[in-house]
């Protein structure tokens, strides 16, 4: 059976839409300082670049992080799939939480 993986196209606006869920139930984002995507080694994280990761517009559903990796350039090589790991900080969890991978091929 096919995975089925989130398309980055670099160079352009598309967004990954992801919904946060724990027990069943939508997780609240509010107490997340830090959202990051692991890629084989490389993190991206919103300290970076923060205009890559949203979870804090209102009009947000509560647990969904839209992840525009458009301009992500050569961070991440084009041409690949990736198991990419989705990590959550709060101030409580300052390791990170890892909420599992999230399947992407980069296309160029």
């Amino acid at each position: 059976m096919a995975v089925q993986r989130e398309l980055v196209w670099l160079g352009r606006d598309n967004t990954i839409d992801l919904l946060l869920k724990s027990d069943g139930s939508a997780y609240d984002l509010s107490s997340a300082t830090t959202i990051a995507m692991v890629f084989s080694g490389v993190t991206i994280n919103s300290d970076a670049q923060p205009s890559w990761f949203d979870w804090t517009t209102s009009s947000l559903t509560t647990g969904q992080v839209n992840v525009s990796l458009g301009t992500a350039g050569t961070s991440i090589p084009s041409g690949f799939v990736y198991d990419a790991k989705l990590i959550v900080y709060t101030s409580s969890n300052t390791r990170g939480i890892i909420w599992g991978t999230v399947p992407v091929s980069v296309k160029g």
